[in-house]
């Protein structure tokens, strides 16, 4: 799965993972690669984007 993480620093990141990875896995190491997520978009590679906000330290 594709995911594409927006930082608050204005940065964005694509990360390529499994799909079976949890999301509180995935955020502690999207965080720890560039700082407090502000958006995060969900994506395979055959289908439309699902577009995610975080909120109360959850996405």
């Amino acid at each position: 799965m594709k995911i594409t993480v927006h930082y608050k620093s204005g940065v964005s990141q694509v990360f390529i993972v499994p799909a079976e990875i949890q999301v509180t896995e995935f955020r502690k190491m999207a965080e720890k690669a560039g700082g407090a997520v502000l958006r995060v978009e969900f994506s395979s590679f055959n289908s439309k984007s699902r577009l995610c906000h975080a909120r109360e330290g959850k996405f």
